[in-house]
């Protein structure tokens, strides 16, 4: 007997729900790099492209264009750094700030991935049977939480 109480709990668990379909779409993503010989993570992509879109992009910058926290972003990119996808360096004005520029690994290797990212995007279509409505869901439950967060709300209800 296979019971996925998820599943069963409906919309309750929606949270779980996304991080599931969120971990295994990263974890399939990591095993395709591998499978193809490409030495990159899968949230990579995106840092790699704003960073290629906005030379000398700092930290906060590459954060606030995501919506990740600082220190997520800060995480990611010494990875790449220590990889040789990311120069960093100081601000000129402000020395405490950190700026990044691709390396001439990641101007490479872009190519490639966007390739990779465009079939994928294909994919995601076919996955979601050509109705990308959850995408405007999605961004409605986004803009509700950044109103107000989820635990703030049941807090509210329960006073």
């Amino acid at each position: 007997m296979n019971n996925d109480i998820v599943h069963e709990m409906g919309y309750v668990a929606l949270a779980t729900r996304l991080k599931r379909i969120s971990d295994k779409m990263t974890h399939s993503t990591r095993l395709m790099y591998n499978k193809l010989n490409i030495d990159i993570e899968p949230n990579w992509y995106l840092v790699l492209i704003i960073v290629e879109k906005t030379p000398n992009i700092s930290v906060m910058e590459i954060a606030k264009n995501l919506n990740f926290t600082h220190q997520s972003v800060i995480t990611m990119t010494t990875k790449m750094v220590n990889r040789d996808y990311l120069h960093i360096s100081k601000g000129t004005k402000d020395k405490r700030k950190t700026i990044f520029n691709l390396t001439s690994k990641a101007i490479k290797i872009l190519p490639e991935i966007s390739e990779i990212w465009e079939t994928g995007k294909d994919v995601i279509y076919q996955l979601l049977n050509g109705d990308t409505s959850i995408t405007k869901y999605l961004e409605i439950l986004e803009s509700n939480l950044n109103e107000k967060s989820f635990g703030e709300r049941i807090i509210n209800k329960l006073k």
